[in-house]
């Protein structure tokens, strides 16, 4: 039987990288899954895995509550979130502009915030569910001026650990996934600006390559299953045993 049937799922950030390979693995394991993005891009993503697509802006006030909505309409019920959507940036704190620091917070902490705060009711008369917060190693193995990101990520992951003890006892988990280095188009996209970083970064974990969304994908299943009621309030750090030797 698959290990997600009857599972209704919303994942933000989902039309590419870590969130489509989640999506893609929720729907491969029974799920119905609901994709959200800014980019339209997440319509074809979610035509190819027979998902259903929402283009919208996470920040925006109302956005949950209409995916919400929308998840409830086709599917009846909600039981999990993948709050997987966020933003990185160069700078560190005398760098970060008032408009920077508002940006990320509103898409990497506030966006979470809003969208578990809409979910878990829903999933309280589902009679339980499952968050899957998608943070970084960054948020404890600080990187030089990512100010912003790894401030947003570290409440992220005080987030997790707040939801699983004030609702644990409810039948609500809530989970951290903190990815290392994860071969996505977004990484493509940063590491060509600084040639050698790449190479660099994998040199650092001890699997000698990248990671990939299929990986994050396999977690995210294992966290939204009825397979881990026992695991709430963790972090699954995956990063090719990177941070053990920091």
């Amino acid at each position: 039987m698959s290990r997600l049937a009857h599972k209704v799922i919303i994942v933000t950030g989902a039309a590419e990288g870590i969130g489509l390979g989640i999506a893609a693995a929720c729907r491969h394991q029974g799920a119905e899954v609901l994709m959200v993005d800014i980019n339209p891009a997440v319509e074809q993503a979610a035509n190819a895995i027979n998902a259903c697509p929402l283009v919208a802006d996470i920040t925006e006030s109302g956005s949950a509550e209409q995916a919400l909505a929308l998840a409830s309409q086709y599917f009846g019920k909600v039981t999990g979130l993948v709050n997987n959507a966020g933003r990185v940036d160069e700078a560190d704190i005398l760098e970060t502009s008032s408009e920077l620091w508002r940006q990320t917070m509103a898409l990497n902490l506030e966006a979470p915030f809003l969208w578990s705060q809409a979910a878990i009711p829903l999933m309280l008369e589902a009679g339980g569910g499952s968050i899957v917060n998608i943070s970084t190693i960054e948020a404890t193995h600080v990187r030089p001026r990512h100010f912003p990101y790894v401030v947003s990520k570290s409440g992220l992951n005080c987030m997790t650990r707040a939801i699983a003890v004030d609702f644990g006892r409810q039948g609500i988990r809530c989970n951290t996934i903190s990815p290392g280095s994860i071969n996505t188009p977004m990484y493509d996209r940063y590491t060509a600006l600084y040639p050698g970083l790449r190479e660099h970064l994998i040199s650092l974990n001890f699997a000698g390559r990248l990671g990939t969304v299929e990986e994050i994908g396999a977690a995210a299943v294992y966290l939204l299953s009825d397979e881990t009621p026992f695991i709430n309030g963790h972090e699954l750090v995956i990063d090719g045993a990177r941070t053990v030797a920091t």
